[in-house]
C-alpha cells in the first residue's frame, strides 16, 4: 500500500514537472548510451588488434644474430655471429622452457606461375613453423611435413596474395611454378591473414619450403633468424636468457653478453599492448562517468523541485508522526526511479546501436564493437550510485525539514 502511494505521488510529480523530467531523462539515457556504446567499441578494437598482432605468434621469440660488446676467450669485441642452422636443434634440446624451434632462411626470389610471374620473400622453414607464426592452411592442402625436410622435397607453401598473383583465381594445390628457374610443387596454401606487425614482409606475401630445400636446390648455408616459441606459462625473459647461456657455448661469446643477439620477444610486446589497452578502457570509462555525473546534476535538480513543491505535504507527514527515514527513503526511491527509467532506456539504445554498428564497412580496420553485459551491469551499478549521491542532499533536506516551518509554506 504505501509503495503504491509512493508511485502515485511520484507520477504526479513527474507529470507536474514535465520538460525538466524530460531533459533528466534525456541525459540519463544518453550517458548510459554513451558509456555501453564507447566501451563496447573499445572492447572491438582491442580485440581486432590484438588478434592482428597474435597474428605474427603469441609466444614466440625472433632472434638474429648481431655483434659481441663483451671480449671473450681472448676473442675482441664486435665480433659477429652468424647463426647456423643446428642452433635451433639446440636451443630445443637444451633450454627447458622451449616448446619447439626452427631456423628461417630468407631470400628474395622471381617466381613463375601458369597465370603470371612475381617476385616474392622466400622462407626456409621446418616444420612446426606453421603453429608457431599462426600460418593456417586453406582446405585442401597443408604445410610442410618432416618427410618433405629429411627428403629434401621442393615442394611448397603459398601465402594468400602469391597464390592470387601466380594462379588468379583457379586452383594452385597439386600445380607447379618456378622458384628462381626451379620447379617446386605446390601443397599448400595459406589463407588470408592479416597483420599489423612483421619482419621481412608479412606472411601473404611470401613463399615457405622446407630448410632442406632451400639449401640443397638454392644454395642458402645460413639461416637468417631463429624462431622460439616459449612453453606456456614460462618466463621468456629467463628463457632468453638461458638461449643467450646455450648459444655463448655454441658460438663462444660470454652468456651475459645481451648485444650478441638480437631478438624480438612477441609475448613481452603484447602483454604492452594488452596493458595499453587496459589504460584506454579507462579513459574512455572515465569519460563516460563524467557523462552520467553531468547526468546526475539534472537529477539532483528535479529532486530538488520535488522536494520544493511537496515541502507542505511533507511537514503535513512529519507532524502525523512520520519518521525521518520514510521520507528520506522515498525521495532516494523516487531518485533511483528515474534514473532506473533512464538507465534503462540507455542500454536499450546501446544494444541497438552495437547491433546497427555490425555493419558498419569501419569494422574491418577498427574491430566490431562487442555488447557485454558485464559492461551494462557495471555501468547500471554506475549509475544507481550516482543516482543516490545526486538524491541524497534533496532527501536529507526533506528529512531534516522542521514541520512547523514546512506547514507553513
Amino acid at each position: 500500500m504505501q509503495l503504491r502511494i509512493v508511485l502515485a505521488q511520484f507520477w504526479r510529480d513527474l507529470k507536474a514537472q514535465r520538460l525538466r523530467t524530460a531533459l533528466t531523462l534525456f541525459g540519463l539515457a544518453w550517458g548510459t548510451f554513451c558509456v555501453i556504446l564507447l566501451l563496447s567499441f573499445g572492447a572491438g578494437v582491442q580485440r581486432k588488434q590484438m588478434e592482428q598482432m597474435e597474428a605474427i605468434g603469441r609466444r614466440v621469440i625472433l632472434i638474429w644474430g648481431s655483434r659481441t660488446s663483451i671480449p671473450f676467450e681472448g676473442l675482441p669485441r664486435g665480433r659477429y655471429i652468424r647463426l647456423e642452422d643446428g642452433d635451433a636443434d639446440a636451443i630445443a634440446r637444451l633450454v627447458p622452457g622451449v616448446k619447439q624451434a626452427s631456423p628461417e632462411y630468407g631470400k628474395q626470389v622471381n617466381l613463375k606461375g601458369p597465370k603470371g610471374e612475381s617476385a616474392a620473400g622466400l622462407a626456409g622453414v621446418r616444420p612446426g613453423f606453421e603453429k608457431m607464426r599462426s600460418l593456417h592452411a586453406e582446405p585442401g592442402g597443408r604445410f610442410l611435413s618432416e618427410r618433405d625436410e629429411a627428403e629434401r622435397r621442393r615442394v611448397c607453401f603459398l601465402g594468400h596474395q602469391v597464390r592470387k598473383d601466380l594462379f588468379a583465381e583457379g586452383p594452385a594445390v597439386g600445380q607447379t611454378l618456378e622458384i628462381s628457374g626451379v620447379p617446386f610443387l605446390v601443397v599448400g596454401t595459406m589463407a588470408e591473414k592479416r597483420q599489423d606487425s612483421n619482419y621481412n614482409g608479412p606472411d601473404d606475401g611470401k613463399v615457405f619450403i622446407p630448410t632442406s630445400a632451400i639449401r640443397a636446390s638454392l644454395g642458402e648455408l645460413y639461416p637468417d633468424n631463429l624462431v622460439v616459441e616459449v612453453k606456456e606459462g614460462t618466463n621468456s625473459k629467463q628463457v632468453m636468457k638461458e638461449i643467450l647461456g646455450v648459444m655463448g657455448r655454441i658460438h663462444h661469446f660470454d652468456a651475459s653478453d645481451e648485444e650478441a643477439l638480437a631478438n624480438w620477444d612477441v609475448g613481452e610486446t603484447l602483454a604492452m599492448i594488452a596493458t595499453i589497452f587496459i589504460g584506454f578502457q579507462v579513459f574512455l570509462g572515465l569519460l563516460g562517468i563524467l557523462t552520467l555525473a553531468v547526468a546526475g546534476i539534472g537529477v539532483a535538480n528535479i529532486m530538488s523541485m520535488v522536494v520544493e513543491d511537496r515541502t507542505s505535504q511533507i511537514g503535513i507527514s512529519m507532524a502525523l508522526g512520520a519518521r525521518r527515514g520514510w521520507i528520506l527513503g522515498q525521495v532516494l526511491l523516487e531518485t533511483l526511479l528515474v534514473t532506473a527509467v533512464g538507465g534503462t532506456v540507455g542500454v536499450l539504445l546501446a544494444i541497438g546501436g552495437v547491433a546497427v554498428s555490425q555493419y558498419l564497412p569501419i569494422n574491418e580496420n577498427i574491430g566490431k564493437p562487442i555488447f557485454s553485459w558485464q559492461i551494462a551491469a557495471m555501468t547500471a551499478g554506475l549509475l544507481g550510485l550516482i543516482g543516490i549521491i545526486s538524491g541524497m542532499g534533496p532527501a536529507r533536506r526533506a528529512a531534516y525539514l522542521n514541520p512547523a516551518e514546512a506547514l507553513r509554506s
